[in-house]
């Protein structure tokens, strides 16, 4: 915990300390930590033992704060050229293909996006580049909620990215790799390769290189989003539930081995600590998969010890290594689900199982099934919820069929990879897992097609969210410790949650907001009122969905206006509801007159009389005379959207400067905003 405290100090609140101030405070207190060791063994006073969990505690909090502190500076963009390494393998999107840079012979990371072309696709790991353009600040997100790229790579270390046209890059014939993944990559490709020519092809390939060697590039959209609504997205991702697998796996292979035999255990052990870590070299190493085997290493050398481990340790001891390594997995989504499900599990599962008394056999491994699944969602809901803003509801019905039918995938899929060169056998293994991959599939379709399968436009708050955890552990520390002090915080911080929600919904109630968002090539302007709302956009945003989904979605749920609105193409000529009136290019709300462009209501002439507009949008224009617009409107704020093009917006920018207009660039400062 003073670790994690240490971490979030340094990297939430951008705590930045010069390294000398760091290594004496640390030097000091790991001084003073280790004097108390020295004088506790002799001294058996246990007033005083305080003092060393204090230090103790103090020493980690600036570990934790060191670890953050020792990272990637910006890059030096007073250059003609950079030289770069490729950290990892590239990832070929629809457009691009996307890749990390490490700037040689400097501190920094870049993250690059190429051209896509046959020259970038040629791109390897470790692969050093020379690039002329110079690496750009990441920008903000341009919306209100939306995702905050810029915030979520600076955790990382990166502050900047670069977009690569052929002309721009050339590849060295030099190549920097680092031998363990270079050996884990080539692996993994020659496998993957090997269960292509089995005959698992299509959508079959893509989930089964997701499943056994955590590769899920290729997977598709829409076979991911029906994995998230069936609550099955943990089984595409490489993890805990995989490496038990395999440790059961190979442990039963290893069976012939007595256990109660001192050498024979010995060597038992040390060889399934030697597959599962080979397993996770194969994966990648990716931090998932780490995090399960690091946990399960800790459980085999208890074994060879001869000791009973307690899994939350070892838990703990897992998470301590990795966020020592890398302090910002703290904050990533992955780590944080991983480790509070698995808690959840440890902790839940055996009060929920006991909850019901099954006589069958069939019916109890069934309902053990599901309230394994029950713990993982309940530790894990605060988190869906605050990060996704949605809860799979047939979780529960899922993972039934799931669970067994993704084991014999695993298990059926290794045992592919293992007898790949054995013919016949190799095929029929194969036959068996593509099938297996296509039922799964069926299954998950089936259940994201069932109603109300996925509960979306759920908000909480970063202080309701911290009200949730702390509820949940409250629970958790009820179950472990059966103290009656953690039910009375687990019902204040409960009421917390509830008094926030409820002055939430108050004031959604009582918002009147007008927003143009910041939509690429594409005009979005919202007019919200209590919890109703009236959304004009062109065919862009009205057609597709995922235009919405990434940039004006989370502001919406955030307002309670998720589904709870209107959306109408702007160029309709007439419309009203009690809070909105809309007459060809102009728009009454909440006592403020919006206006839109519409070449036929401008005059060549400045009117005698000009009707008043508080707000004027300019949207889905090419060419525009600005003047124009003033000589018939009286103007207060000229609102320029991302509908209108760049070299457009810098003319209309430069008449409305000319003319002493007021105006907001939407491409520049991001979504307009007006609360009444």
């Amino acid at each position: 915990m003073p670790l994690v405290l240490g971490i979030w100090l340094s990297l939430y609140l951008q705590i930045v300390l010069p390294y000398e101030i760091i290594l004496i405070s640390i030097v000091a207190a790991s001084s003073l930590t280790l004097i108390l060791l020295v004088v506790s063994e002799f001294v058996n006073d246990y007033r005083f033992r305080w003092c060393f969990g204090m230090l103790l505690n103090v020493l980690l909090i600036l570990i934790g704060v060191s670890l953050t502190n020792i990272r990637d500076a910006d890059v030096d963009v007073q250059r003609d050229y950079w030289l770069a390494r490729l950290t990892e393998c590239p990832n070929v999107r629809e457009k691009s293909v996307k890749v990390m840079l490490d700037i040689v012979g400097d501190q920094g990371k870049v993250m690059a996006y190429f051209e896509k072309s046959e020259k970038s696709l040629g791109l390897k790991y470790g692969d050093i580049i020379v690039f002329l353009e110079p690496p750009r600040l990441v920008e903000p997100p341009k919306n209100p909620e939306q995702f905050d790229y810029r915030a979520f790579l600076s955790k990382k270390g990166v502050y900047r990215q670069v977009y690569l046209k052929d002309e721009f890059w050339l590849v060295t014939h030099c190549n920097r790799a680092n031998a363990l993944f270079e050996y884990s990559y080539r692996i993994r490709d020659f496998l993957l390769q090997k269960l292509n020519e089995l005959g698992v092809d299509g959508d079959e390939f893509a989930v089964a290189s997701a499943i056994l060697l955590g590769y899920d590039d290729d997977l598709p959209t829409d076979i991911r989003q029906d994995y998230v609504a069936a609550g099955t997205m943990h089984i595409l991702c490489v993890s805990g539930m995989h490496v038990g697998v395999i440790y059961m796996l190979f442990s039963y292979a290893l069976s012939f081995l007595n256990e109660k035999k001192k050498w024979q255990n010995l060597l038992r052990n040390i060889l399934l600590l030697f597959l599962i870590w080979f397993y996770a070299v194969l994966a990648g190493l990716a931090p998932s998969i780490l995090r399960a085997t690091i946990m399960l290493s800790f459980v085999i050398v208890a074994d060879i010890a001869h000791k009973k481990g307690v899994i939350i340790n070892s838990l703990a001891a897992s998470a301590f290594i990795l966020l020592c390594v890398e302090p910002s997995d703290l904050f990533n989504i992955g780590f944080q689900l991983s480790y509070t499900a698995v808690v959840g599990i440890v902790v839940l599962q055996k009060p929920i199982y006991r909850l019901l008394y099954i006589k069958y056999s069939l019916f109890d491994k069934i309902w053990e099934i599901t309230s394994v699944s029950l713990a993982a969602q309940i530790a894990t809901a605060p988190f869906a919820i605050f990060y996704f803003h949605q809860f799979p509801t047939y979780f529960w019905l899922s993972n039934i069929f799931m669970t067994p039918i993704s084991t014999a995938v695993i298990v059926g899929g290794i045992i592919t990879l293992l007898v790949f060169f054995v013919p016949y056998l190799n095929a029929c293994v194969a036959f068996c897992v593509k099938w297996s991959i296509h039922l799964m599939n069926f299954m998950v379709s089936f259940v994201e097609e069932l109603p109300f399968s996925m509960v979306k436009g759920l908000y909480i708050s970063s202080w309701e969210f911290l009200c949730l955890l702390a509820t949940l552990l409250s629970l958790l520390l009820v179950i472990e410790l059966k103290n009656k002090a953690f039910c009375y915080s687990m019902l204040l911080f409960g009421l917390s949650f509830s008094l926030s929600q409820l002055l939430s919904a108050i004031g959604q109630n009582r918002q009147n907001v007008f927003t143009v968002y910041s939509v690429p090539k594409a005009t979005a302007i919202d007019f919200a009122c209590g919890n109703e709302h009236v959304m004009l956009c062109d065919t862009t945003v009205f057609y597709d969905v995922s235009v919405a989904s990434f940039s004006i979605d989370n502001s919406l749920i955030k307002r309670g206006l998720y589904n709870n609105g209107t959306s109408l193409l702007i160029n309709t000529n007439s419309f009203d509801v009690f809070y909105l009136k809309k007459r060809e290019n102009l728009v009454s709300f909440c006592g403020k007159i919006i206006g839109f462009y519409d070449k036929r209501f401008c005059s060549e002439q400045k009117l005698n009389y000009r009707p008043y507009v508080d707000f004027f949008v300019l949207c889905g224009c090419n060419i525009v005379d600005l003047e124009m617009v003033v000589n018939a409107y009286a103007v207060d704020l000229l609102i320029i959207d991302q509908s209108v093009p760049d070299y457009c917006s810098d003319i209309i920018a430069l008449q409305a400067e000319e003319l002493g207009q007021k105006y907001y660039r939407v491409k520049e400062k991001g979504a307009f905003v007006f609360e009444n």
